[in-house]
Formats: C-alpha cells, structure tokens, sequence
C-alpha cells in the first residue's frame, strides 16, 4: 500500500511507541501531532491514541476535527489503554464517520498507568500491533486492488 502515514499524540509516551513502531514496519516516519499538527494526504493513515479516564486523548480528537475525506482515504485507529472497558475509540470514530472518513479498523493493546498495568504496553504489546498493522495494511491494498479480503 503507497502512501502510508503514522500520526500520534501521546502523554505517557505508550502511543509513541506504538506508532514508532508502525513506522518501521512501513519506514515512514511516526510524527507526533503536536509538532506537527497540520494534516498531510494520506492513502491510509494509523491515527494512535491513547484513552484516558475514559476518552480520547483532546490533542487526538483535535487533530481529526481538522482531517478531510478529500485527502485522508483510510483510517486505522490505534489505541493503548489501562482500562478493559474503555479500549475503543469511540468518541474518534464517530468524528470520524461524521466527516465521511471511512474507518477501515482498530487495533488496541494494554496500556499502563501508575500501578495498574504498569508493564504496558510491553514489547509482546508492540509487536503485535505492528504486525496487525502490517496484516491490515495488506487487506486494505487487496481490497483496492479489487479483490475480496
């Protein structure tokens, strides 16, 4: 799959990590939305996050208020989180539907904070997410080539 990229916004560094990560799998760079916080064309991008107390991460959510259909075709959402509960992205997925942005998957993995999880996530964590990374990014490139997954 051309065109790949790999945003994140972090606060415990657990989603720089992972992206970090992505990154290589695809040798891209993993920017850090805070630095740089205009969107770029993306064919696919991994959009990574983490969930606090709950929620998306403000700096996540205030990075896909500004993506558009026309330059983003893909998104994949990935999400470190220390709850069970609250792994998902919800409240960024629906942004993103909102906007027309076709969300193809999400991928989420432990993540710690303070005393609970505190290992995650580890580096078991982060090579499975970039290896489903790698397996989503080959559906995604089957599926536009026309072929079923």
């Amino acid at each position: 799959m051309d065109n790949i990229s790999v945003v994140y916004a972090t606060k415990t560094q657990h989603s720089k990590k992972l992206a970090e990560a992505i990154g290589k799998e695809f040798d891209v760079e993993a920017k850090n939305i805070t630095k740089h916080p205009h969107p770029k064309a993306a064919g696919l991008l991994f959009l990574v996050g983490g969930i606090y107390a709950g929620k998306s991460n403000p700096v996540l959510l205030s990075y896909a208020e500004k993506l558009d259909a026309s330059i983003t075709g893909k998104v994949v959402l990935v999400t470190s989180s220390a709850s069970v509960t609250h792994r998902n992205q919800r409240n960024l997925r629906a942004l993103l539907v909102g906007k027309g942005i076709d969300v193809v998957d999400e991928i989420t993995c432990p993540g710690g904070l303070l005393f609970i999880k505190f290992s995650h996530p580890n580096k078991i964590d982060i090579q499975s997410v970039a290896e489903a990374a790698k397996n989503i990014s080959r559906k995604v490139a089957t599926s536009a080539a026309g072929h079923d997954v």
